[in-house]
């Protein structure tokens, strides 16, 4: 039996690896003390959990070099993932720039934006500090201070640990300090990354974990060449929220949650034009008789939207075969608001399934529940076109979506043109061969006959074993 210290830095991990199972199953089998971030939104939930320690916060001005320090070497390393200048676009607010109306109205706007850039010159400060000749005396101010805090220090020195784990998505300020606890006290670091993009979009690892667990070879793939992590402490685990996606295929499925076909309409938490989406479906629909009678939309905007620059608010009255989907409709009735990130709303993992998978098909800007659709084998139509306001669907940055259109079913809408037509094609795609989907899916996300905790398990007893 090894004596583990779990971490949870986030809410969404509170549901991902608490609410799972995935800690209850460690601790069938292992001694298992909780961390938790102080400002958790479900910190209660955690503390009335066996093996709880206590919470750690660290001091603002570290929180802060080190947020900093990632957004460098995001810019230093941007050569490695197109994803990484993609997201120092954003920061930069490039998505102001007009692009596609004009020289005038590009000159003009692309003016407004330099002007802006000076006045709030933090993106700049990453470009100079993660020059190539900067760099070398920027990273090693930014990377300190080289101990632990005295928050964590004071949690863990009692216990005598075997194994430090905790969910990640390489972006955290507090991870510095859970590699460097396992670096003095001689304690192996297995983090578990949470996210599909993950690795593609946040940063590169300064300080390296001695573990680290990913989805897929996909993944695999960036940890060797963007994060220079050997093979051998690389493993393929897959993710704990997904494993509900294949119990249904050899046994019952779950009932609906509607009693009408439905095509699902899945929202981004990056800004997108949703509702003139919507109104197109629901033109596109309305101009082929062979539409299935009753069929609706049900849209389930993503519950932790960003701000963005067009109307959010849906009304039913707006549309004529468009709903606004249960789970989120119950959110926003006890209070939660669309365009802000209400950490302590973290929808249940059990709904997704049956909603999924009853669907007709699945569309919506690019966000991984399609690639939970296609997981069950439901037709998809990713949105990647321009939407006109902002710089969030250029997939050509966007790493982890490579490939994806191999999926049977799967595809890309890369122009507003192109809509009809494919929603046309998903509502007449046959049903979808689950070996030839699982045999590109598997790529991107690892599966096996165990199920994620067990995967674990045996991962953690080849770490405790070395």
């Amino acid at each position: 039996m090894a004596n583990i210290l779990f971490v949870l830095s986030s809410d969404i991990y509170v549901r991902n690896y608490l609410r799972t199972g995935v800690v209850q199953s460690l601790r069938n089998q292992h001694s298992v003390s909780i961390i938790v971030d102080s400002r958790l939104a479900l910190k209660e939930e955690v503390v009335r959990e066996q093996g709880y320690l206590g919470s750690i916060e660290l001091p603002p001005e570290i929180e802060r070099r080190r947020m900093l320090f990632f957004h460098v070497l995001m810019w230093r390393f941007r050569a490695k993932s197109p994803t990484f200048f993609y997201r120092w676009l954003r920061v930069a607010n490039w998505g102001v720039v007009k692009t596609d109306r004009g020289l005038v109205s590009f000159l003009l706007s692309f003016l407004r934006w330099a002007v802006s850039l000076l006045l709030s010159p933090s993106p700049l400060w990453i470009i100079a500090l993660g020059n190539r000749v900067v760099f070398p005396l920027s990273s090693r101010i930014l990377s300190r201070p080289k101990t632990i805090s005295p928050a964590l220090d004071a949690l863990t020195r009692e216990g005598a640990f075997d194994l430090v784990i905790f969910p990640s998505a390489a972006f955290e300020p507090i991870v510095p300090d859970l590699i460097q606890l396992g670096r003095i006290r001689g304690i192996p670091t297995l983090t578990l990354i949470d996210n599909w993009d993950n690795l593609t979009s946040k940063t590169v690892y300064w300080n390296k974990p001695d573990h680290i667990a990913v989805w897929g070879e996909q993944a695999r793939i960036q940890a060797e060449t963007i994060h220079s992590f050997s093979r051998e402490q690389i493993h393929l685990a897959g993710t704990p929220r997904f494993d509900s996606y294949f119990e249904g295929r050899n046994g019952p499925q779950a009932e609906s949650p509607y009693s009408f076909p439905y095509l699902l309409f899945v929202g981004s938490a990056m800004p997108f034009d949703e509702l003139d989406a919507l109104g197109r479906i629901e033109a596109a629909l309305a101009a082929h008789p062979e539409t299935p009678s009753g069929l609706k939309i049900v849209y389930r905007p993503h519950p932790w939207q960003q701000k963005r620059r067009v109307p959010t608010l849906f009304r039913e009255t707006d549309f004529s075969r468009t709903i606004l989907d249960q789970q989120i409709a119950d959110a926003y009735a006890s209070g939660v608001e669309p365009e802000t990130t209400n950490r302590a709303f973290q929808p249940d993992l059990d709904y997704y399934p049956a909603l999924l998978s009853h669907a007709v098909a699945v569309i919506g800007p690019l966000t991984t529940m399609l690639f939970e659709a296609a997981l069950c084998l439901r037709p998809v139509v990713a949105l990647s076109y321009p939407d006109g306001h902002h710089f969030t669907t250029n997939r050509r940055y966007l790493l982890h979506f490579e490939g994806l259109e191999r999926i049977p079913g799967f595809s890309f809408c890369d122009s507003k043109d192109q809509l009809e037509k494919l929603v046309s094609d998903a509502l007449h795609t046959s049903t979808i061969d689950p070996v030839g989907s699982d045999a590109i899916t598997s790529h991107y996300l690892f599966r096996d006959e165990q199920h994620y905790d067990e995967r674990l398990q045996s991962l953690v007893a080849k770490i405790v074993s070395q």
